[in-house]
């Protein structure tokens, strides 16, 4: 599902055909007996407070440099909720240096607010802040790439949820069995990772948020995914949603940071 850069018309009608391709394996892996379809319960726990019965409250964060977000007071905890503009930033470029100390803080108060949550990972634009950093577990990765990702005939089913969404809207996505990511470490040195299975689902979904990109723009129909707690949500999604779609199935193997 590599998108063509021969001109936009190629790019418009290899897109179209590559999502035509993902409805058509969505249907048939979700539908058949042995899917490998999976239930994103990590995503699912949601800050206290949240149920599936209350109101969608959203929030309008000001976006943070990573450096406002380090000097910040009472930020641990801080996250963007839909639909928060937030959350649509693609994300700058982290300066790593081994003299940076403020990329280090920021790196401690996304792990913080990642634990707070209860998040199997977390990227930084989900807290507001302006910056290329995923915390997957108790690791950071800054300005993390995807370089290789297995054969699109691999690729897994899942049903996935985020914190960042009302709690009642479910997106069945489909996410590449294992990715290598090269990265950066806090202290600027290269680190290259192969995650496989699950763990690849999750960098694969806190690298969309990177870019700002949301599991609704995996959907195939925004009205079966509506949410009950936010109506507004297919409404508000729909003039966007075939752009964003095309974007979120391109599968790259690289992106160029601002």
């Amino acid at each position: 599902m590599a998108v063509s850069a021969s001109g936009d018309g190629a790019v418009a009608a290899t897109v179209a055909l590559s999502i035509a391709a993902v409805d058509e394996t969505v249907s048939r892996r979700i539908g058949a007996p042995s899917a490998r379809l999976r239930s994103d319960t990590a995503h699912r726990l949601g800050p206290p407070g949240d149920s599936d019965s209350e109101p969608w409250r959203g929030t309008a964060l000001r976006v943070l440099s990573v450096d406002e977000y380090a000097r910040a007071d009472d930020v641990v905890g801080r996250f963007a909720r839909y639909p928060d503009p937030a959350l649509r930033v693609d994300a700058r470029r982290v300066d790593v240096r081994a003299t940076n100390p403020a990329v280090r803080q920021a790196a401690a108060r996304l792990r913080a607010t990642r634990r707070r949550l209860g998040a199997v990972g977390l990227a930084a634009t989900q807290c507001g802040v302006d910056a290329a950093m995923v915390a997957l577990g108790d690791d950071v990765y800054c300005n993390p790439v995807i370089t290789a990702r297995s054969p699109e005939s691999e690729m897994l089913a899942w049903r996935e949820t985020c914190l960042v969404l009302p709690p009642d809207v479910v997106v069945e996505t489909l996410r590449d069995r294992w990715i290598t990511v090269e990265a950066q470490g806090l202290e600027g040195r290269r680190v290259r990772r192969t995650f496989v299975g699950e763990v690849a689902r999750a960098m694969q979904h806190e690298m969309d948020h990177m870019h700002g990109v949301l599991i609704i723009d995996h959907a195939a129909d925004l009205d079966r995914d509506v949410s009950r707690l936010f109506p507004r949500l297919a409404d508000l999604e729909r003039p966007a949603h075939g752009a964003r779609r095309a974007r979120a199935w391109a599968r790259e193997t690289s992106h160029a940071y601002e």
